[in-house]
């Protein structure tokens, strides 16, 4: 029913072997606990070398949930099934048109881990199908009632908050949630920040079972967006203690707060529109305090550290509670909660494609616009509630035009162009932006809404396009000040965010 540990080794050494031009297959630097090689698999279709964004999904962090590693194994192959035979993706209700499919390989680097705990789920597979920590040997500790006293919880052994033992985290090694001896004491989460540091990864899911959920940071206190000063870097950390800092509340920004409700609000329609599950999106804490989490651990790398890379991380917890526990982490049939969580991995995956970097990669020969870009949408327009509405709708039509662009050379020439005469604006800011110039994004707009049925999507531009329309005559930062101000008219954000 489930896959072993060779097995699905043997999963990533095929597709490798087999497709070479799609799947690279890397073992991750350290073997687990009891000496068996990781991992990771980067699929990736197209031309073009490095500089793309990149998704990394993990699986089998906890030994007993054996249902997502075969999910990630499975979605790489329907991936590339999909690819090949020009093939849409249907999960139940939800299908993905191989045109979304070709656009994601060919502008994204996603990385698999199908099983970053191999011993464990050995263990699982053969002695205990409960355990679920990995297979660590924690000399001179004996556990009462015969308890099994080996084993680290991988996910609350990362270097965040590490040892603070709020709600679901203990520094007791008989416990199930034992955090380990010190933060990254494991090879297997080791690995993890490894391939963290290798690759500049943008968005994380670390997929586990159970409750239906989709979860954000923060997990060790509410969050709020309003004091910078609350950060995590100033709490305590290994004391085998609560934060201890009554009404504590970790600070976020409220655009990435706005991107992790809006991109866990399309996952949970997509897993909904395959089977009508109602998966739950929320911030982790909300399921129970914790500390030293995977996911929480990669967004604050570069909160701990500026020089490192940005990513968003999400848990995602599949599978619905039963009364039975061995029934909700390993179902006797999993099909149709598999196909639920490779709804989800898909949804995060295609809502990590950006339109502006597709531009930058297949266009323009340096990096300068994107960069350009992507500090206007985080110093500028992220500062204010209307500045953010405009990159709500930004995001929510940059994937579907991407697609276009990919598909048709000319436009995305032409797109290139503009973006590179909005950069010289940036460099300029006291040059006014042009009646030309305006008319020639107006054009590309209204061309690039001709080329796709979605109704949405064309309001969606016409309401950009009427914008641009208010913007002749304005330098470039009259221009930002004007959207900061003022959100786009007549759209409201569909995700909720």
């Amino acid at each position: 029913m489930y896959r072993t540990v060779a097995q699905l080794d043997s999963v990533t050494n095929i597709l490798s072997a087999f497709f070479p031009a799609i799947f690279h297959r890397e073992q991750l630097p350290e073997t687990s606990i009891q000496r068996r090689p990781v991992w990771a698999l980067r699929m990736r279709a197209g031309g073009g070398g490095g500089g793309r964004r990149a998704v990394l999904l993990v699986g089998g962090t906890h030994a007993r949930e054996l249902m997502n590693p075969d999910a990630i194994a499975e979605l790489a192959i329907d991936l590339v099934l999909s690819y090949l035979n020009g093939t849409d993706i249907t999960y139940g209700g939800r299908t993905w048109p191989v045109s979304d499919i070709k656009l994601t390989l060919e502008s994204l680097d996603i990385w698999m881990v199908f099983c970053a705990n191999p011993d464990g789920r050995e263990h699982v597979m053969t002695v205990d199908d409960l355990w679920r920590k990995n297979r660590r040997d924690n000399p001179g500790v004996v556990c009462p009632n015969a308890v099994d006293p080996d084993g680290v919880d991988l996910n609350r052994n990362a270097d965040f908050v590490w040892g603070v033992t709020q709600g679901q985290t203990s520094c007791n090694p008989c416990a199930d949630v034992y955090v380990g001896a010190s933060a990254f004491s494991e090879p297997e989460t080791r690995n993890i920040r490894s391939l963290l540091n290798t690759h500049a990864i943008d968005t994380f899911a670390d997929v586990h079972s159970f409750s239906e959920l989709i979860l954000f940071p923060w997990g060790h206190a509410p969050t709020q967006t309003t004091d910078p000063s609350k950060r995590f870097t100033t709490l305590p950390t290994g004391t085998c203690t609560t934060i201890g800092v009554p009404g504590y509340q970790e600070y976020m920004p409220p655009r990435d707060l706005q991107k992790f409700q809006t991109v866990g609000n399309q996952i949970r329609s997509d897993i909904n529109a395959v089977r009508g599950r109602l998966y739950t999106n929320q911030a982790s804490i909300a399921l129970y305090p914790t500390t030293g989490t995977q996911s929480d651990y990669v967004y604050s790398r570069h909160i701990a550290n500026p020089a490192l890379h940005k990513t968003y991380g999400y848990t995602f917890e599949t599978g619905p509670s039963t009364p039975d526990l061995r029934e909700s982490f390993h179902p006797a049939d999993p099909t149709l909660i598999k196909r639920d969580a490779k709804a989800a991995m898909l949804s995060l995956i295609q809502q990590s494609v950006c339109a502006i970097e597709l531009i930058g990669i297949q266009f323009l020969a340096g990096t300068d616009a994107v960069t350009s870009t992507r500090r206007v949408r985080d110093e500028s327009l992220a500062s204010t509630p209307a500045g953010r509405e405009w990159i709500a709708l930004a995001e929510s039509i940059l994937s579907e035009v991407g697609l276009v662009l990919l598909e048709d050379r000319e436009l995305g020439q032409e797109a290139a162009g503009l973006l590179e005469i909005a950069t010289k604006r940036l460099q300029y800011e006291r040059t006014p932006l042009t009646g030309d110039e305006v008319a020639r994004a107006q054009k590309l707009i209204k061309r690039v809404a001709s080329k796709s049925e979605s109704r949405q999507l064309q309001s969606d531009l016409q309401t950009v396009s009427d914008a641009l329309a208010r913007m002749e005559g304005l330098t470039i930062t009259d221009a930002l000040e004007t959207l900061t101000r003022q959100g786009p008219v007549g759209y409201s954000n569909k995700q909720g965010a």
